[in-house]
């Protein structure tokens, strides 16, 4: 080789090294191969669109590798000391062209970084970015689709319940600083509740004032505290006043369906029946049971314990067992036995129940479960505990508040709130204000009208009556007795007699319900026989042909006997019952005889019953409570009128028009004389033997019911009224009438005087009982005469009711002899007209007038 060659070549190689590198170094790893290029750059890719689109994506991996590349080649440099040999020429000979093509070592490196970064770029790309949330719950949940999105995240749940406690801690924290134990006296004086007439003004009673006898804690005997802690709290000593413990287990046991529990301590129990009073809501209970956490903190046990015997309520109006020992035992607290004092224990859940008085059987099991539960907790010896015997008890007294009839109104205010869910422990120490629906003038005018009875009125004699609003049910005046102490029971809601021909009006009913008008015609002969029945009416007397209308106000027991066999006697029944008489009144069932009145029902239950009759034929409940309001003035109670149409307005108009007749020409026609012109419809009835007398009747503002009856001494059966004030026979149209007059006349003194409205034709009018009268009229029966009424002439197969009062002075000298009323018919079968042939007369008079004395045939079919 020439030395110009030499020359020129190394000069060429010199100038070669002396070049930086394009690839980041001269040298190359052996074996490595580089892709020919002549240029030094990449060729371009060909073929289709598709091949462009990845040389495309090599190309740009190709730049970012080149990018890399020169980054780590000036890393390179930098690092050493630059070389003096020149790199060889591209265009320059074979290592030239190899040393141009060929990347240094470093440059691959780089590369292959680059290509990574550009292959996990590539990655990234397929998967999807987490998308960041867009509130500090994250809810709905951000990067989530449905319904995803909408599950709550352990984030929000987390904080939720972190919430969740602390509210709850902030709660109890401020109840517990907001509830505070008040006064003892402040409860104390709000006790007593008190009842009001109608007015809200009128003090009428109040129930049982507190009576009660303190005791000191050393003064009430061991055994008492000893049965109270093992009954109702055996950790009454350990707890703090809550027990959780016991919480738990009445919530498992109600939960079983086990008999309710409630948890509470013997703390608690003081607390809410000295301070709280019945509590059911959550808040209350939870103060109650702070109210209990602060006064464990503030009194020790005995105390606590003196306080609650000192005043939980035992029945018989007793608060305390000082006085529970003398209402059930006659002596004072100290001289009771280890049985006495678990008897007074066992009436503590339900004093009005558990009395042995009223349930024996009751209070002896729950006797016997407090002495089993002495004997658990080791107070009691199982020895000493089978010794003991159930104690005796003292008869219980009624209280001083209910004597005289004010005392009936106060008893059944009473038993209405224990029917509307209260309890005889809220009621006596609730410091309630009740209002009641008696209207003080009525009352007044309702006992007045009892103490006008004549003097002789025998002291068996018992009345009952009501009086109410046929538009509420409202009962504004009543009648139980003289004297509720000495006499209990109620002769209005409580003492049953035989309806007798008040019965009447639900066949009278039925009837029209069944499209008999009121000119239907019936036969009013007596006697008369049907299938296994006879039935006769007062004195044997006949009627011949009578209508409807004429059978209501002469009470003819034959015309209805026949009425209820045609539409049937448990029609008569049904009628009774859908118009507010109970299904399970004594007597009452499906046989023919209840049209003339064999079933028992109350004077209140009556008047009830007519009161739907006077509405109408809308059924309303009596009630006597209006209202009641707690000592802060909220309300506690209130009465809903509830009322449902029980009978056609129209079949209730046509039998208020055949009621009219006793009043007018019947058995009660002497109110004529007393309500000044005023329409009133009614019924009088007396039952079998005068065992009961009653009369029934309403003007278009008001009902009273009125029933007389003598029970005998021992009180088990109805005697024969007593004759008195001159009556030789008690009837529905004697003194019951006499009573509902003096009531209603002085009740309905200045109010307008309203009339009923006229009789209607019915749209089912298509029956008629129109069936020719015999041809010739049986024989005239001579009606009894005034002094000879057979009062033993009554058909033992009907309760026989009674007959209107007869004027004996009706007889002209002109007609026969059966124009002669008897003045007085011992049954509501009135036999107004004696006469054995029917009034052809409009009115239904019982007075004579010729055509009266017409022949049965003649009354062809009207009044």
């Amino acid at each position: 080789m020439s030395d110009s060659r030499r020359s020129s070549r190394g000069s060429s190689d010199r100038s070669n090294r002396s070049k930086k590198p394009t690839g980041g170094g001269a040298r190359r790893a052996a074996g490595v191969r580089r892709a020919p290029s002549s240029s030094g750059k990449p060729a371009e890719p060909k073929g289709t669109s598709r091949t462009g689109r990845r040389a495309g994506a090599s190309s740009e991996g190709s730049s970012a590798a080149k990018r890399s590349t020169a980054a780590g080649g000036a890393a390179s440099t930098a690092g050493r000391p630059a070389s003096s040999k020149p790199a060889a020429a591209t265009s320059g000979g074979t290592a030239s062209s190899r040393g141009a093509s060929r990347t240094s070592v470093n440059a691959r490196h780089a590369g292959t970084a680059a290509t990574a970064g550009a292959a996990a770029a590539s990655a990234g790309k397929g998967r999807k970015k987490k998308v960041a949330a867009t509130n500090f719950l994250n809810y709905p949940r951000a990067g989530r689709k449905n319904p995803w999105r909408w599950f709550p995240s352990l984030r929000l749940i987390v904080g939720a319940m972190a919430l969740m406690v602390l509210a709850g801690l902030g709660f109890a924290v401020w109840l517990y600083n907001d509830t505070s134990v008040p006064e003892p006296s402040d409860f104390a004086l709000a006790q007593t509740s008190r009842v009001y007439y109608a007015d809200g003004e009128t003090e009428m009673g109040t129930f049982s004032e507190i009576n009660r006898t303190e005791l000191d804690a050393d003064e009430i005997p061991q055994n008492v505290k000893d049965a109270v802690v093992a009954s109702e709290d055996d950790t009454f000593y350990e707890n703090r006043g809550v027990s959780p413990r016991g919480i738990v287990r009445a919530l498992v046991n109600n939960l079983q369906g086990g008999a309710r529990q409630g948890g509470s301590t013997i703390t608690m129990q003081y607390v809410e029946r000295y301070y709280t009073g019945s509590e059911t809501s959550y808040v209350g209970k939870a103060k109650e049971a702070i109210m209990a956490l602060k006064i464990d903190q503030e009194l020790d046990k005995d105390e606590i314990l003196s306080r609650y015997l000192n005043t939980i309520y035992f029945g018989r109006g007793a608060y305390g067992v000082q006085e529970a020992s003398q209402a059930y035992f006659g002596k004072d607290a100290a001289d009771m036995t280890d049985a006495e004092a678990a008897l007074l224990v066992a009436v503590i859940p339900g004093p009005s129940s558990y009395d042995p008085a009223v349930n024996k059987e009751k209070s002896v099991e729950l006797w016997d479960r407090v002495i089993s539960r002495e004997v658990n907790v080791g107070e009691m010896s199982p020895e000493d505990a089978e010794a003991l015997e159930f104690p005796d008890t003292v008869e219980p007294k009624s209280e001083n508040t209910l004597a005289g009839d004010k005392g009936y109104l106060l008893d059944q205010v009473r038993t209405e709130l224990v029917a509307e869910g209260f309890t005889e422990d809220e009621i006596n120490t609730g410091g309630f204000t009740i209002v009641s629906t008696i209207d003080p003038g009525i009352q007044n005018n309702t006992v007045e009208a009892v103490k006008n009875l004549p003097e002789d009125r025998p002291e068996q004699n018992r009345v009952g009556t009501v009086t109410m609003d046929p538009s509420t049910g409202a009962i504004r005046g009543m009648y139980g007795g003289e004297d509720f102490v000495t006499q209990p029971r109620n002769d209005a809601t409580q003492s049953r007699m035989q309806a007798g021909s008040i019965f009447k009006t639900f066949t009278l009913i039925a009837a029209l319900e069944d499209g008999y008008p009121l000119d239907s015609q019936w036969d009013g002969n007596s006697p008369k026989t049907f299938p296994g029945w006879t039935v006769n009416n007062f004195g044997d007397s006949d009627y011949g042909r009578v209508s409807l209308r004429k059978a209501t106000a002469s009470s003819i027991n034959t015309a209805y006997a026949e009425a209820n066999l045609e539409v049937g006697p448990q029609r008569t029944m049904d009628t009774a019952i859908a118009l507010g008489l109970p299904e399970k009144t004594p007597g009452l069932s499906a046989d023919a005889s209840n049209v003339l009145g064999s079933a028992s029902p109350t004077v209140t239950e009556m008047g009830e019953v007519y009161a739907t009759i006077a509405a109408g034929g809308m059924h309303r409940d009596s009630y006597i409570v209006q209202d009641v309001t707690r000592p802060d003035g909220s309300s506690r109670y209130e009465h809903q009128s509830e009322e449902k149409r029980v009978m056609d307005e129209d079949v209730a108009t046509n039998a208020t028009v055949a009621l009219q007749g006793p009043p007018t020409t019947g058995s009660a026609r002497d109110l004529q004389g007393v309500m000044d012109g005023r329409e009133v419809a009614g019924k009088t009835g007396t039952s079998e033997k005068f065992r009961s007398a009653w009369f029934v009747g309403f003007t278009p503002q008001l009902v009273t019911a009125v029933g007389m009856f003598q029970p005998s001494e021992d009180g088990t059966t109805e005697e024969q009224l007593t004759p008195f004030g001159g009556e030789r026979n008690i009837t529905g149209g004697t003194f019951p009438t006499a009573i509902w007059g003096d009531i209603m006349s002085q009740s309905l003194e200045g109010q307008e005087m309203l009339e009923f409205p006229g009789e209607v034709t019915l749209d089912n009018e298509t029956r008629e009982r129109n069936t020719p009268p015999p041809t010739q009229a049986p024989p005239p029966t001579q009606a009894p005469e005034p002094t000879e009424e057979p009062t033993t002439e009554e058909p033992t197969e009907e309760p026989t009711t009674e007959e209107p009062t007869e004027e004996p002075t009706t007889e002209e000298p002109t007609e026969e002899p059966t124009t002669e009323e008897p003045s007085e018919e011992p049954s509501d079968e009135e036999s107004d007209e004696p006469s054995d042939k029917p009034s052809d007369t409009a009115k239904d008079t019982p007075s004579k007038d010729p055509e009266d004395d017409a022949p049965a045939s003649s009354d062809g079919g009207g009044d």
